[in-house]
């Protein structure tokens, strides 16, 4: 049985039951990147309306015109965090030029870089800890996200299987769910204070586990 034949009733149901703001492409602004940069660093309850006047330079009235109230703003700087990945994260993994167990690490050290560099943990990570308990529709709308990466690494798990590179004993949506598992832990352990050495060591040992060869 195939990945995507696998998974794609569960992807359909989970990205229809996550509100998103618009059905066209979405387009990043230097507000939402400032944005997201700054409940990245401070977190949705430490973040206060005149942070993001100071930082945006916008005044309440454009602020609130063009993205609403502070959920909503916080929720345009998720979506602009989210799609800025989703981008990296696709199109390394969907390429045919690369080995998929070679594309899983690319992506995995990307996240690993970037969250090393900034010791404040994966966005997504935060929100689902600090957020999903008590918002639903913020918690849909992760789920969502982290679905359809899983996805993606299950697609490539599969080209991996097809070329004898994955490991026999690890199914492609079985690999699938502990590299989104590995991902989530990694932002867990940066945000800790890990180092970038300590976090490759997870992932060196994830895809030991996934290649084939494996015990």
């Amino acid at each position: 049985m195939h990945f995507q034949n696998a998974y794609s009733n569960s992807r359909t149901v989970i990205l229809k039951t996550a509100p998103m703001q618009t059905t066209e492409p979405y387009e990043s602004t230097d507000a939402t990147t400032t944005l997201k940069e700054l409940f990245w660093k401070r977190g949705y309850e430490r973040t206060s309306i005149e942070d993001v006047v100071q930082a945006t330079g916008m005044n309440r009235y454009a602020l609130y015109n063009a993205f609403g109230g502070k959920r909503d703003l916080f929720l345009a700087a998720l979506d602009d965090y989210y799609f800025e990945r989703k981008s990296v994260f696709l199109e390394n993994l969907n390429s045919p030029e690369t080995p998929p167990l070679d594309a899983v690490r690319g992506v995995m050290e990307f996240a690993i870089a970037e969250l090393a560099d900034r010791g404040a943990g994966c966005l997504l990570c935060n929100v689902a800890n600090d957020m999903g308990p008590t918002d639903p529709v913020i918690a849909a709308r992760v789920d969502a996200y982290l679905t359809e990466i899983e996805f993606a690494y299950g697609e490539a798990l599969v080209r991996a299987e097809d070329a004898g590179a994955l490991n026999p004993n690890i199914s492609p949506q079985d690999g699938a769910k502990m590299l989104i598992a590995i991902q989530l832990g990694i932002g867990v352990r940066a945000k800790a204070g890990a180092k970038r050495d300590q976090l490759l060591e997870i992932l060196n040992a994830a895809l030991r586990a996934l290649a084939h060869g494996a015990a």
